[in-house]
């Protein structure tokens, strides 16, 4: 049982640090699939259920993990058009990495 416990607390230790960002690492604009966007900011009660729900509607099939905010880009008409959705007092690094989804898409590794 002890072997169990340290294997699942080494298994989450090692997944945290997957999911870590450093907001103050540069991050090349050379990788931007546009430079221009149109960025609506959607602010709600409940990011997973409006994420989720976002993301059905657009054929996506939602997330199936915990979000703190996500973003939706999209192109119409030769305009780049993104949405980004966060809850009502978002953190800064939050909103800036939701933004760089609307000028790069998905850059996460």
């Amino acid at each position: 049982m002890k072997i169990r416990i340290l294997l699942l607390a080494a298994f989450l230790a090692s997944n945290a640090w997957g999911y870590y960002e450093d907001p103050h690492a540069p991050f090349p604009a050379k990788n931007n699939f546009t430079n221009q966007s149109l960025i609506a900011w959607r602010y709600v009660a409940n990011v997973q259920e409006a994420c989720e729900k976002e993301s059905r509607s657009r054929g996506l099939g939602g997330f199936g993990y915990a979000l703190e905010a996500c973003s939706f880009w999209s192109s119409h008409n030769g305009q780049d058009q993104c949405t980004i959705v966060t809850s009502a007092n978002p953190n800064f690094h939050t909103v800036g990495h939701e933004i760089r989804h609307c000028f790069q898409g998905s850059f996460h590794k």
